[in-house]
């Protein structure tokens, strides 16, 4: 019988993890940076990069620092031309359908209003039923929240509901629909539209939202990353939400052992 395991070249996963090492925010990096994010010894990392930098994937500084090379801009470039936000999107919001069973959208701003452009229905009779090419008020509704707080510019009274990344919201567009939304960005940093969840405030409960917005995140994240954009404001959230549902359990266990 034939494996059906995905066979790798190590050396070529090594020189991509010299690649990969460099973060947001990194110009320069030195050979003992590199090495200690990659795992790599110095002795590999030195052999790896010659090829790297005479294909333009890397460069050197004068002071021997290590920075991206401009064949990578190249590749982002074609990349960018052969990418549509539709190829993307559409995938995510059907997955999200699936996690949540509830709508799942994608809105942009357009003027003062917020259009929706891409949108999966819920499998459930009772739902919302926005379609691609409806406006919606955009001050109004967690996909308008998203998308007035990370606007630019960015205003100091959405301060807050920025940190949260993932914004919920009930009864603001109709008084039995409620809602969840995230942020998308692009390579540039910009707000490039909303994710969003929507159904019946029935199904947005305590219980369920938080799932939501945990869903919500991710796909969030998993789009903002095929822009190019910056994932760690949904990296950072998701840790959160993860530390204090185990917090939570902590607390439960807690109380149940007392009881016994």
């Amino acid at each position: 019988m034939k494996s059906t395991e995905v066979k790798t070249v190590a050396a070529v996963e090594r020189a991509f993890s010299i690649l990969e090492a460099f973060r947001a925010g990194d110009v320069f990096l030195s050979l003992s940076e590199l090495s200690n994010r990659t795992k790599l010894y110095k002795s590999t990392i030195l052999r790896l990069s010659q090829t790297l930098e005479r294909l333009g994937y890397i460069a050197r500084n004068t002071g021997g620092e290590y920075h991206i090379g401009p064949a990578v801009f190249r590749l982002g470039g074609l990349y960018q031309a052969a990418m549509k936000p539709e190829d993307v999107i559409m995938p995510v919001l059907r997955r999200l359908v699936e996690l949540t069973n509830e709508s799942a959208g994608f809105h942009i701003r357009f003027g003062d209003k917020r259009l929706c452009l891409y949108r999966v229905d819920s499998p459930h009779p009772l739902r919302d039923h926005f379609k691609p090419g409806d406006a919606l008020p955009l001050e109004r509704g967690a996909g308008g929240k998203v998308l007035t707080s990370f606007g630019k510019p960015l205003k100091q009274q959405f301060a807050d509901l920025r940190t949260k990344v993932a914004i919920s919201a009930s009864g603001e567009i109709a008084p039995d629909m409620a809602g969840v939304a995230c942020p998308v960005f692009d390579n540039t940093g910009d707000l490039v539209g909303a994710l969003t969840l929507s159904g019946p405030v029935t199904r947005f409960s305590k219980r369920t939202v938080p799932k939501f917005e945990y869903c919500l995140l991710e796909a969030a994240r998993e789009v903002t990353e095929a822009l190019g954009g910056d994932v760690q404001p949904f990296e950072k959230r998701l840790i959160q939400m993860a530390s204090k549902t185990m917090a939570g359990r902590g607390t439960t266990r807690g109380r149940t052992a007392r009881r016994r």
